[in-house]
């Protein structure tokens, strides 16, 4: 058996020692902890807020809401009704309003329902149909108020518009949100 002896002298330099290395071991670990913390912040910044995106999809709804009235046939040839065009210069300046208003609002399909932004775009391309079809039956010499009286006549039949079908959906949609 082997006994150590250890002097008084001996016990203070252990316990000297000892009070050194648990300094150093308190100093590295609020060192790292303060790295940790300066690391994760970094990491944080650098990472995508997950922002709440209903706002800006109630904005694209609203947008939407907006274009579907503007381009309907009825609101459309309203704004539009000039007597001095012949019928085909107005059947092609509510057809380049339509386009026009419809690229305005592109990027409005980032925030929606895939399926309302394909209704949106079947309003735009039917009422450009309707506006050729319609504008085609008229005589070469027809005014815009014959154009414009062709074309509201055939927005008072049942179903006519597919703009009120839209803003159904439209509206569907928004209510889901809030």
């Amino acid at each position: 058996m082997i006994v150590l002896e250890i002097t008084m002298q001996d016990m203070q330099t252990i316990l000297i020692i000892l009070g050194i290395v648990l300094v150093l071991v308190l100093g590295v670990m609020v060192y790292l902890m303060t790295e940790f913390k300066s690391l994760k912040a970094t990491v944080d910044l650098k990472r995508p807020v997950a922002a709440d995106n209903s706002l800006l999809r109630l904005q694209a709804y609203e947008r939407l809401t907006l274009l579907t009235d503007r381009i309907a046939l009825k609101n459309l040839v309203t704004r539009m009704h000039d007597t001095q065009f012949t019928a085909r210069e107005l059947a092609a300046g509510l057809i380049e309003t339509i386009r026009n208003e419809y690229e305005h609002n592109i990027t409005q399909q980032n925030y929606v329902n895939p399926e309302v932004w394909k209704a949106v775009t079947n309003l735009k391309d039917q009422n450009i149909y309707i506006i050729n079809e319609l504008t085609a039956t008229l005589p070469p010499q027809a005014t815009a108020l014959d154009c414009s009286r062709t074309i509201l006549q055939y927005t008072t039949a049942d179903n006519a518009e597919l703009s009120g079908i839209v803003l159904n959906a439209i509206q569907y949609e928004v209510k889901k949100l809030i």
